[in-house]
């Protein structure tokens, strides 16, 4: 996990974050002076600041604009905030603002990941009004996001051709070209809804507008008229769902224990892989893998060295074939590699190749340098069908195995 720097001249509220952070993985510094953190700063890099509003001999404030000085994004931790001090302290354009009270410690582990998770997060703002994108856009700058802006529903189309990785999307209805409910719809059949987030953004008044976008396939509606507050609340538990989604279907999705697809991911997206080469002539082709003698491994060393060598193993695929493959544990010892794009006069000495890397690695273990091979097995013949494919590729591999294994056998019917 990241760093974060805790500026509080009170050591119990300054134990109170820290022990609270460290709970979730974070790497904390406190600092009880700004001075201190001056020096702290100029040393290390931190992804956010949680920094208390008054310190002696100083102006209230001066701990965040420190932070923000040094492009550090701040939260405010304090005892109280009444409406006044708000409206002060959102013009320093911080994250947002913590009380320093034991039951809102999960909202705190909650607004640090958020601002964790936003590091690697891009977001697309739509609105023919460039004022109101610059707006919301500095907003959300503020958060850490990666930001796009589209004039109208049009723009925003291709700039979302461009960039498949935007995870959310704040939309106004009213504009040119292409509308707000238009874009909606249109972007539902690209991406479903616990995979890409949509909120509108509307200044309209009529009580039906906010149920139809809902029904076109929004995730959420805020009128332009709500407060900086409140559109960071609702963006942010749209960010958080989205990821408790994407989590828990990569448990349903990945091999627990190397993190690689499980054959219940390989076989939903494989289909599609091999209509593509039917249709479009792309070379296609499936290996399978068996590393040799592996039941020897977990006999000598046990099973959690086992679960090493299969961790490593894993990791050497996916690194080697991952641009070209779409890679998974089939179960035990052996995996699959859906290859495609590799033609068949480069595909032997492309496989082969990962095999030599696996015959002249090591695994490190104690005093020892553990050492395997693997045996593979390919085909290329799309005629047999996917399913086909697999289960020559599995005769394959039974002759590379006993015919000496350490090799790669392919299908001569190919």
């Amino acid at each position: 996990m990241g760093k974060v720097l805790i500026i509080d001249s009170s050591k119990a509220t300054a134990l109170f974050l820290k022990r609270t952070l460290e709970q979730a993985d974070f790497v904390c510094d406190t600092a009880p002076s700004l001075e201190q953190a001056a020096i702290l700063i100029s040393q290390n890099k931190y992804f956010v600041g949680l920094c208390s509003l008054i310190f002696d001999g100083h102006e209230a404030g001066e701990g965040i604009d420190l932070l923000v000085a040094n492009k550090i994004p701040a939260i405010v931790v304090t005892a109280s905030l009444d409406d006044d001090q708000l409206r002060e302290i959102l013009k320093k354009n911080i994250i947002d603002y913590v009380l320093k009270r034991k039951e809102h410690s999960e909202y705190i582990v909650r607004i640090v990941k958020r601002v964790y998770n936003n590091r690697n997060t891009k977001v697309m703002v739509v609105d023919d009004s460039s004022t109101m994108r610059r707006w919301i856009s500095a907003i959300l700058i503020r958060q850490g996001l990666t930001v796009i802006q589209a004039e109208n529903g049009a723009a925003a189309c291709k700039l979302f051709a461009a960039n498949s990785d935007i995870k959310l999307i704040l939309t106004d209805y009213t504009m040119p070209e292409m509308d707000g409910q238009e874009l909606t719809a249109k972007l539902r059949l690209l991406r479903h809804m616990d995979e890409l987030s949509i909120i509108v953004l509307s200044s309209d008044e009529n009580s039906r507008t906010a149920p139809l976008f809902l029904k076109t396939g929004a995730n959420d509606f805020i009128h332009k008229s709500a407060s900086i507050e409140e559109i960071l609340c609702r963006v942010n538990s749209n960010l958080e769902i989205m990821e408790l989604l994407e989590e828990s279907r990569n448990r349903a999705n990945r091999d627990f224990l190397t993190g690689m697809w499980n054959r219940r991911y390989f076989f939903e997206n494989a289909f599609s892989l091999f209509e593509e080469s039917e249709d479009n002539g792309t070379p296609l082709s499936v290996a399978l893998l068996d590393i040799d003698h592996f039941k020897n491994v977990n006999d000598n060393y046990g099973h959690d060295v086992g679960d090493l060598v299969l961790k490593d193993f894993s990791s050497k695929i996916v690194e080697y074939f991952g641009e070209k493959g779409l890679c998974s544990r089939f179960g035990g010892e052996e995996f699959t590699v859906l290859i495609h794009g590799v033609d068949s006069t480069e595909l032997e000495s492309y496989v082969d190749g990962f095999r030599e890397i696996i015959e002249i690695s090591s695994l490190p273990y104690r005093r020892e340098k553990l050492k395997f091979t693997v045996s593979i097995g390919v085909t290329s013949n799309i005629t047999l069908g996917l399913d086909g494919m697999i289960n020559r590729a599995d005769v394959m591999l039974y002759e590379a195995k006993t015919s000496g294994r350490n090799k790669v056998v392919f299908d001569n019917e190919s």
